[in-house]
């Protein structure tokens, strides 16, 4: 039995399996959330966020994604990539209220300044860019997704990678640090480096990933340079798109503040 979704090199088959490493991070993760608010008295619970961060990770990792993205299918790893650091990780921080994080980091202490410190543009696309682009290079992804702990350091490495994008644009008024027109041009910056991955992908003429290119076919129509290419392109197009909608909502928000406030 796997513990976390890895290659195994074995022929695709539609039959379920069990990861209980899985299941147990989803089990923590609640009972830290909720004890969480209990501890720190929160004034509202955002469960609508919650449980959308906590059922996509679900389907993230779980069978049958988390399987197909280990060791099938370059495209179902890039998926994977797209929901932790573009849906899961900016729900996460969402799930957590302003008051929350008031009390999680002091105003004073060191994580308050961590925090503030995180919340500026350069250390976010920094931090973001070199996860982003380590995490795909084939000489991090062949060996790592061939194990267990790879497999799971990779898929951490994204969404802490997503936690980390997303608080500038989300990080509660202590802690903010971007204006509106900062945070769009932030949200531009981070479309720009993950083009180099997907390009590659795409352009390439042959399969990027020996793990991928080498693993038993899902479907024999659909050849590993195709997969490959799905997988760049999903990047590139589908990838921006949530992007480009927090930079449209961003920028209608703050217009609107700033019309309110000189109103």
């Amino acid at each position: 039995m796997q513990w976390w979704c890895a290659a195994t090199g074995l022929p695709w088959d539609w039959r379920w399996q069990w990861y209980p490493g899985v299941h147990l991070v989803l089990v923590l993760l609640a009972v830290g959330w909720w004890s969480l608010g209990r501890a720190h008295g929160w004034t509202t619970r955002p469960w609508g966020w919650f449980v959308t961060a906590w059922v996509a990770l679900l389907a993230t990792l779980d069978w049958p994604i988390g399987k197909l993205g280990a060791g099938y299918l370059a495209s179902v790893h890039t998926l994977q990539f797209m929901l932790l650091t573009l849906l899961i990780a900016p729900a996460l921080l969402r799930s957590i209220p302003a008051d929350g994080w008031s009390v999680l980091a002091p105003e004073g202490s060191r994580r308050f300044r961590a925090l503030r410190t995180m919340a500026r543009a350069i250390p976010g696309l920094l931090c973001y860019n070199i996860i982003v682009i380590t995490t795909h290079l084939p000489a991090v992804v062949d060996p790592a997704m061939r194990t267990q702990l790879g497999s799971f350091l990779v898929d951490g490495a994204w969404l802490v990678g997503g936690l980390i994008l997303w608080w500038p644009l989300v990080a509660p008024a202590p802690f903010e640090r971007l204006g509106t027109f900062p945070k769009m041009g932030y949200l531009f910056g981070a479309t720009i480096i993950p083009t180099i991955p997907a390009m590659m992908m795409v352009f390439s003429e042959w399969p990027l990933y020996a793990l991928y290119e080498l693993a038993p076919r899902v479907d024999v129509r659909f050849s590993a340079n195709e997969d490959v290419m799905l997988a760049g392109l999903l990047m590139k197009v589908v990838g921006d798109i949530p992007l480009w909608i927090a930079m449209a909502v961003v920028f209608f928000r703050g217009t609107a503040r700033d019309a309110q406030a000189h109103g």
